[in-house]
């Protein structure tokens, strides 16, 4: 019964996987058919033949796992099978489905296809269910499966579709918080430092040309033309510019067509220009909040604002976890609150002890130990890297005292810390699942200790903050032995 209904993937799959298989393998495919093409040599010829055996192999492979692999929806839960000779049975009922991510690569838009996910809350292979290669029509489908099971509304996707599929309900109107404007992108194109990847294009293209070409004469050349100093002027001015426009067109095309928006339900986060992704959340099964600033966002009043997930948020390459990592501070608190009502950002906190700053200086660095008897014992010429490092050591421990915050605010906990990167963290009692405090032998001398939090997550997210004071650990404790007051099981 199963078996008449079930399908498959889209065919362009078996092209697409050769395409990778392919691209895999150059290396290997251009030392032996291409260097040693026509070669006498006999262990030559046997890796010839035997890598030859490998891809036939592969190709046979992609096909065969093409076609086995079939998967169908029935009374609200996903069946799939694959394997020919050893059949795998997977079933995933879509309430347990936490997340839904949507992929649209180039290669996707040229065949008018698309890339769905669904994330559940397991570990490992089994936390995902990818659907690569399906239609636009396929992928509306599915995501009206999940959510008529989750009675939340369809993820809009990017591309626009004649038509829904017949009987699916109209998405629920969302609200849309942040689109970059020209100005965003601007200031994320020279934050990001995306124009420096023009120096390793560069770099490799002289190499490319110098290959192929007699670099040694044009760089004579180059050196007597360059001697003029209104020409070196002219050409920094030039590569100033080329890198300048790389790194604004290569930050549009990752963060060009951003959007944030929420419903009473989920937050949806779309982005990509020529790669485009669409990422969905239930707000319930956000566990904690992370807003990070790099020292140059801090020096430009910038900010990152992550979402700590109970499910998986997908590809980490596609960052889709992330709200749009550019926002100004004052934005980027001001939208955890607009999207997550339930949680609040506190902007005054508490700053560690005078306890804190002493016993951070006279706490050991072992590295620097280590790397101070390794200079004595190899090179003693070179003592002064001992005093750099130990400098560098002191001024990074102290940039990390001034920074350090903490507060707790009814059912809300907030810790802040980082020397030339420092990071917020956001979290409800609730939503915590462990919680531990520790004391050193040196700590007990200065009446401090240190908390950390545990929150479910992919993997299981721990949040450290060092040398608070005793009375506030355990005032932290007894916060959190409270939680039975409005403890959420998930």
């Amino acid at each position: 019964m199963m078996e008449e209904h079930a399908k498959r993937l889209h065919p362009i799959k078996i092209p697409f996987e050769f395409w990778k298989l392919l691209k895999g393998n150059v290396f290997f495919i251009i030392m032996l058919y291409v260097l040693n093409f026509g070669s006498e040599k006999m262990y030559m010829k046997v890796l010839q033949i035997g890598f030859l055996v490998y891809l036939v192999w592969k190709v046979i492979s992609v096909i065969l796992k093409w076609y086995t692999y079939k998967y169908q929806i029935k009374d609200g839960t996903l069946y799939i099978t694959s394997g020919l000779v050893s059949k795998s049975y997977r079933t995933v009922p879509l309430h347990k489905v936490q997340n839904v991510q949507q992929s649209t690569t180039l290669f996707h838009k040229i065949f008018r296809l698309t890339s769905l996910t669904f994330e559940t809350g397991m570990t490992g292979d089994q936390g995902s269910v990818p659907f690569e290669m399906i239609s636009r029509k396929e992928a509306k489908r599915l995501e009206g499966e999940y959510a008529s099971k989750q009675e939340l509304p369809v993820i809009e996707s990017d591309i626009p579709e004649e038509r829904v599929a017949e009987g699916m309900e109209p998405a629920i109107e969302k609200t849309i918080h942040f689109t970059p404007s020209k100005h965003d992108v601007l200031k994320a194109s020279f934050t990001s430092l995306s124009f420096l990847a023009l120096i390793p294009i560069l770099a490799t293209l002289y190499n490319t040309l110098d290959d192929f070409i007699d670099l040694e004469n044009a760089e004579g050349f180059l050196a007597k033309l360059l001697d003029t100093w209104w020409i070196i002027t002219i050409v920094i001015a030039g590569l100033i510019c080329v890198a300048v426009a790389f790194g604004i067109v290569s930050t549009f095309v990752k963060y060009g067509k951003y959007e944030i928006s929420s419903d009473h339900e989920r937050i949806y986060i779309k982005k990509g220009v020529l790669d485009e992704s669409a990422f969905s959340i239930r707000k319930e099964k956000v566990q904690a909040v992370e807003i990070t600033q790099s020292i140059i966002k801090r020096v430009l009043g910038l900010a990152e604002v992550k979402l700590i997930s109970a499910g998986s948020t997908g590809d980490e390459e596609l960052e889709t976890n992330t709200l749009y990592p550019f926002l100004s501070i004052e934005r980027a608190y001001g939208m955890v609150e607009e999207i997550l009502p339930a949680y609040k950002v506190e902007r005054s906190m508490r700053s560690l002890s005078k306890q804190a700053f002493k016993i951070r200086m006279l706490r050991p660095s072992f590295f620097w130990i280590l790397t101070t008897l390794a200079i004595y014992y190899f090179k003693p010429s070179l003592w002064y890297i001992s005093l750099i490092l130990l400098v560098l050591i002191y001024t990074l421990r102290i940039m990390d005292y001034k920074n350090s915050r903490y507060l707790l605010n009814d059912e809300f906990i907030q810790f802040k810390s980082g020397s030339l990167e420092t990071s917020l963290f956001i979290t409800k009692r609730s939503k915590v699942i462990q919680i531990e405090v520790e004391r050193s032998k040196l700590q007990k001398l200065f009446g401090l200790a240190t908390i950390e939090t545990i929150n479910r997550s992919k993997p299981v997210h721990h949040t450290k903050l060092q040398d608070v004071s005793v009375e506030y650990a355990d005032e932290f404790y007894t916060w959190y032995m409270d939680r039975t007051k409005n403890i959420q099981v998930e």
